[in-house]
């Protein structure tokens, strides 16, 4: 209970955030800190706040992964976006791990997950439990099960709903999208 006052307190101070631009690079502008605890990557208490993720329009590729601690093959498929964001370093790539773990276990496990693997850079939190309202926003052909990733930019858009069969098919995906 004392965590989720602790992210309610962050959800007042995350809709004072300007909102993002469709044509800006820059995402949305978070606050990283909960209380007193540190968070090393963005929260968002609902879709709205983080659908500019999935709306970007400029000359970068995007590739949205959700998932979460909790999902095996979210996490086998894991060293596949690590690879992907060395590899594509200082390319106009970007990659977002969009973890749907649930509000209360942001501090247990997610966090040191994250910190584990070095990812905070690249990891937002979705804590809108209202899957049912938003998951049409993101892919109409998305059920909701995760693992499930997003590759975008101006040109269009791609899914893979699942895991992915190898670092070759996430490569793939965003090499067509660069194309």
């Amino acid at each position: 209970m004392k965590i989720l006052i602790h992210i309610l307190i962050a959800t007042i101070a995350l809709s004072c955030t300007a909102k993002q631009t469709e044509n800006s690079n820059q995402p949305p502008s978070t606050a990283k800190t909960v209380a007193n605890d540190t968070i090393p990557f963005p929260v968002y208490m609902t879709f709205d706040e983080f659908e500019p993720y999935i709306q970007f329009s400029n000359d970068t590729t995007y590739v949205i992964n959700f998932w979460a601690t909790w999902c095996k093959p979210c996490v086998a498929e894991m060293p596949y976006f690590e690879k992907l964001i060395r590899e594509y370093d200082g390319k106009p790539v970007k990659v977002y791990m969009v973890s749907m773990d649930f509000p209360k276990d942001i501090q247990r496990k997610l966090i040191p997950f994250v910190q584990e693997r070095n990812l905070a850079p690249h990891v937002l939190a979705l804590a809108d439990m209202d899957y049912n309202s938003w998951i049409d926003k993101v892919s109409t052909e998305w059920d909701g099960a995760i693992p499930f990733t997003l590759v975008y930019n101006q040109k269009g858009r791609s899914i893979k709903l699942g895991e992915m069969d190898g670092y070759e098919e996430l490569e793939g995906m965003v090499k067509d999208a660069l194309n």
